[in-house]
C-alpha cells in the first residue's frame, strides 16, 4: 500500500509542479477530488487520501474539510525553490564525481546547450497543437522553433522555407506518412514525438461521468477531438468550443474543462467558466530525452569544430 501511495503522490506532485510552471494552475485553485483520482488510478480512496495527506505535509496541497483539495494560497513557491535547491545539490555533486567543479558547471551546461542556435520545425495539422508543441520546444529546450501546417508541407511543390532551413523536424505519429519522406528528401533529422496520453485518457475517464468541455481555436482540432473520442463511453457528452465562435461562458461551473495554450492566449487572460483541468507537458519523457540528446550532441559537435 505504501508503494501505491508514493506512486500516486508523485503523480499529483508532478502535475502540480507542471501546472504551476505552465501557468495552467494557480494558488487557490481546486484539485481533483479523492473520488476522481481513485477512479483514475483504480485505487482505494483511502490510499489517494493518504497521498494527498503526504503532499499536505510537504506544503503542496491544502485539504479543506467538506470543501476539497486546493493549491495553497501561500507557501508553494518556497516549496518549489526548496525542491529545486535539493535537485541542484545532487546534480552538482554528480558533476564533481565526473571531474566537473561546481564553479565550471554553468559554463559546461551553456556550452552543450547554447554553442549553436538550433532551429526546429514543428509540423502538425492544427494551430492548437502546433502552438503547444512549438512553445514547448522553445521554452523547455531552447530551440528556435517554427510551426508548419501539414497542409502547407508540400502545397506549393516544395517544403516551406522553415522546413528547409530547420536543423530538426518534429512531428507526431499521426503525421509520419507526410513528414518522413520530406525529412529523407532534405536529409534532415526527424524526431517522431510521442505525446503524453494522460491528458486525453483523463478526459475519456471524465466522459463516463458526464459532460466534458474543450476550449480550442482551430476547427480542425475540434474535428480531431471528436474522432479521438468517437468510440469512448459518454462520447455524446463531449463539447468542443471555438474561441471567437462559441460562448465560452456557457460552460457549467462544475464541468471539467480543458483549455489549449493558444485558446488561453486568445482569451487574453479571461478564464472560461467551468472547472479548469491543469495542463501538462506534451512530450513524453522518452521524447524529451531524444530532444535533449540531439541538443547536446549537436552542440558538442560544434564545439569540436566538426560540420
Amino acid at each position: 500500500m505504501a508503494g501505491r501511495r508514493e506512486y500516486i503522490a508523485d503523480a499529483i506532485r508532478q502535475r502540480v509542479f507542471s501546472g504551476l510552471h505552465l501557468g495552467s494552475l494557480a494558488a487557490g485553485q481546486r484539485l481533483p477530488s479523492v473520488r476522481e483520482l481513485a477512479e483514475e488510478f483504480d485505487a482505494d480512496p483511502r490510499v489517494v487520501m493518504a497521498a494527498y495527506r503526504e503532499l499536505e505535509r510537504e506544503g503542496l496541497v491544502e485539504v479543506r474539510a467538506r470543501s476539497g483539495i486546493f493549491v495553497p494560497a501561500e507557501g508553494v513557491q518556497s516549496q518549489l525553490r526548496r525542491r529545486t535547491a535539493d535537485w541542484m545539490v545532487n546534480v552538482l555533486l554528480d558533476g564533481l564525481g565526473r571531474g566537473i567543479s561546481a564553479r565550471d558547471f554553468p559554463t559546461r551546461v551553456r556550452q552543450v546547450l547554447e554553442t549553436v542556435r538550433l532551429r526546429a520545425a514543428c509540423i502538425e495539422c492544427n494551430h492548437d497543437q502546433i502552438n503547444a508543441l512549438r512553445a514547448e520546444l522553445r521554452e523547455d529546450y531552447g530551440f528556435d522553433a517554427s510551426g508548419v501546417d501539414t497542409f502547407e508541407l508540400l502545397a506549393h511543390g516544395t517544403p516551406p522555407r522553415e522546413v528547409q532551413q530547420a536543423d530538426l523536424l518534429v512531428s507526431t505519429p499521426f503525421h509520419i506518412i507526410e513528414v518522413q519522406p520530406v525529412a529523407a528528401q532534405l536529409r534532415k533529422p526527424f524526431i517522431v514525438a510521442k505525446l503524453q496520453v494522460d491528458y486525453f485518457a483523463d478526459a475519456a475517464r471524465r466522459l463516463r461521468e458526464g459532460a466534458v468541455y474543450f476550449v480550442v481555436t482551430d476547427p480542425r482540432f475540434e474535428a480531431k477531438l471528436h474522432r479521438i473520442y468517437a468510440s469512448a463511453p459518454g462520447a455524446e457528452g463531449l463539447h468542443v468550443l471555438i474561441v471567437g465562435r462559441d460562448d465560452v461562458d456557457r460552460i457549467p461551473g462544475d464541468a471539467p474543462t480543458y483549455v489549449t495554450r493558444l485558446a488561453r492566449d486568445r482569451l487574453g487572460g479571461r478564464q472560461p467558466s467551468g472547472r479548469l483541468v491543469p495542463e501538462v507537458r506534451a512530450f513524453t519523457p522518452e521524447t524529451s530525452r531524444e530532444l535533449i540528446a540531439f541538443l547536446v550532441r549537436a552542440n558538442l559537435t560544434a564545439l569540436a569544430g566538426e560540420p
